[in-house]
């Protein structure tokens, strides 16, 4: 007469929700669930908790459950689909936390546009603020109001040729006090061509 196998018969009593029989798989396949989950997560904690989760879902589910195969390879088929599942879910995780990263990246780089930026334009301020008289008001009409020479030195009374040095000299005065800007534009303008 053939053996009845007692996989079978614990499976059976835990259906029906025998704690005892529960308690008997548990014993025996807790262990090895682990080490096979451990093949694909490298993770011992990790490898804990799938089976404990499978273990737990096993016990809240056991009315409406269907294991049509043997109780080994339906435990063991479960973990590795556990298994994976929560690779995906790391892979969906880390790419999330990537491109979060990223964000922040390019807004940390947004915000020191707009410091330096308003940095600058305060520096540039001060340096219009301390030009002569008549160089401040050629500069702003030009740069500012966007008039030509001609039209400046028409409506000032002066050469064109003496436009030209007064802006020339304004341009200079604002490149010899902005030289210490130069290699943080250089870097906004590389990290503008990057995106």
């Amino acid at each position: 007469m053939r053996q009845q196998d007692p996989d079978n018969e614990n499976l059976l009593l835990f259906l029906k929700g025998d704690i005892k029989a529960y308690e008997t798989i548990f014993r025996a396949y807790y262990e090895p669930l682990c080490q096979f989950s451990m093949r694909y997560l490298a993770d011992p904690q990790q490898s804990e908790e799938v089976v404990q989760e499978l273990f737990t879902t096993l016990w809240e589910k056991r009315a409406s459950l269907n294991i049509s195969t043997s109780l080994k390879s339906y435990l063991f088929g479960a973990t590795r689909n556990n298994c994976l599942q929560l690779i995906r879910k790391q892979k969906v995780r880390d790419k999330y936390q990537n491109e979060v990263a990223a964000m922040h990246q390019n807004q940390h780089f947004e915000d020191l546009d707009v410091m330096v930026e308003l940095e600058l334009s305060e520096k540039i301020q001060q340096i219009i603020a301390q030009l002569p008289d008549q160089r401040r008001k050629i500069f702003m009409m030009s740069r500012f109001e966007g008039k030509k020479y001609q039209e400046i030195a028409d409506e000032l009374g002066l050469s064109v040729k003496t436009i030209e040095n007064q802006m020339s000299s304004a341009l200079k005065s604002l490149r010899l006090a902005l030289h210490e800007y130069l290699p943080l534009l250089l870097f906004i303008i590389w990290q503008q061509y990057k995106k």
